[in-house]
């Protein structure tokens, strides 16, 4: 198959060196010049490299969508619209330079030609090969309003890298870092004195941490107002602090691994452990599912996340019907069972969701930066699936 498409690049090639060979044979100025559409290539990124506008290409060659070009599409080029960054005439320059600008396209050793069969969709062949769907639909000129048809032609990538990993087993959980005073702001544990009118979402924030982690460590209720002098104790960075307080925490020999990266939730405590191994290395104060949509239990894998999505779901008839936009850092680990970041509730620390384990908007960056699958297009935005060589990290939740 990668002979197949080597052969493909090299064909396009051999057409753009006959046609430069046309044209200088001909010695005349054409009205226009031709490119072929490489993997990956954008409108916008065709247009600079010509020295012409996204919307001159849209008129000359009758494209409706700005934001979509087919991998082997072949777009006309006015002449005189190229030009050297040093001001040189375009009609001047040798044939040859086409050929520069026209490298054999990167589908030779990084994408495969894939024949769609019955029962694909673009959503499940993303999924499968390890990328967004936005990705897979840029790779190859897909716009919006397409339909995938059976026995059509598409590229998909050949390989991906694999999931960072710990490379360490590491034999017995670490205590906490000792406590020690701080300023505000840094990111080491600190003890704050309460002054007059201060609110701890105020005290959490100068710290930049958790309200809830911080009414938790110091034996307070969440949104409660401390009293004037008390001196309070602030979580580190990693709140790591927050596990001393639990008498019984999992068994080792409940952990799901001793060697890759997991993430415990803990219902009955509402918290979200990070691990490495045996390691805990970050504590965070969550709001799991309530009585009737409680969030589900069991070993899972993530199996898919995106940075933003709208959210909706519940009933009008029952009065449950909920729609959210813009929801941050999302993680599903079991079917719609994920963790996101949440901006319409501070309550953390207190059952809150229909299902989801819901999370500060920090918390949820970080977990969705360190957990896998690992998102090779990070500004991409679209929806990125685990992989047998880009697996979801492991989670357990339980009561």
């Amino acid at each position: 198959m990668g002979q197949h498409i080597r052969s493909l690049a090299r064909g396009t090639l051999a057409l753009i060196l006959a046609a430069a060979a046309v044209m200088a044979t001909a010695g005349s100025a054409s009205a226009s010049e031709e490119h072929t559409v490489q993997p990956g290539e954008t409108l916008s990124e065709i247009a600079k490299q010509y020295g012409t506008t996204v919307a001159e290409l849209q008129a000359l060659n009758d494209l409706p969508d700005a934001d979509y070009v087919r991998y082997g599409q072949r777009l006309l080029i006015e002449a005189g619209d190229s030009a050297d960054s040093d001001g040189a005439d375009p009609d001047s320059a040798a044939p040859e330079s086409l050929l520069i600008e026209a490298p054999e396209p990167e589908s030779a050793g990084d994408y495969l030609l894939y024949t769609a069969q019955p029962g694909d969709t673009l959503f499940l062949l993303a999924g499968k090969h390890g990328i967004s769907l936005s990705r897979l639909m840029s790779i190859n000129g897909f716009s919006a309003e397409e339909w995938l048809k059976v026995g059509q032609a598409l590229l998909v990538p050949h390989a991906l890298a694999p999931a960072p990993q710990p490379a360490y087993l590491v034999s017995a959980l670490q205590p906490a870092p000792p406590v020690v005073e701080m300023q505000a702001g840094q990111a080491r544990p600190a003890f704050h004195t309460v002054q007059a009118g201060e609110l701890l979402a105020e005290i959490a924030a100068w710290y930049g941490v958790n309200p809830a982690a911080l009414a938790r460590l110091n034996g307070l209720r969440n949104g409660s107002v401390p009293e004037p002098g008390r001196v309070l104790r602030v979580p580190s960075a990693d709140a790591l602090e927050l596990l001393e307080g639990i008498s019984a925490r999992l068994e080792q020999a409940r952990y799901p691994t001793l060697s890759e990266r997991w993430i415990e939730v803990d219902l009955k405590e509402q918290l979200a452990i990070a691990y490495e191994g045996v390691v805990p290395v970050r504590v965070f104060v969550i709001s799991s599912g309530v009585a009737d949509s409680p969030t589900v239990t069991g070993a899972f894998r993530i199996w898919v996340k995106i940075a933003m999505q709208d959210m909706r779901g519940g009933s009008r008839a029952a009065g449950d019907a909920y729609h959210v936009t813009e929801v941050r850092n999302v993680q599903y680990f079991h079917e719609d069972y994920g963790f996101h970041g949440t901006y319409w509730h501070s309550n953390f620390g207190t059952p809150m969701s229909r299902g989801c384990v819901n999370m500060t908007e920090a918390d949820a960056k970080w977990l969705f930066d360190w957990a896998t699958p690992t998102m090779y297009d990070a500004d991409d935005g679209g929806w990125m699936f685990s992989t047998d060589v880009n697996p979801g990290t492991l989670v357990l939740v339980h009561g």
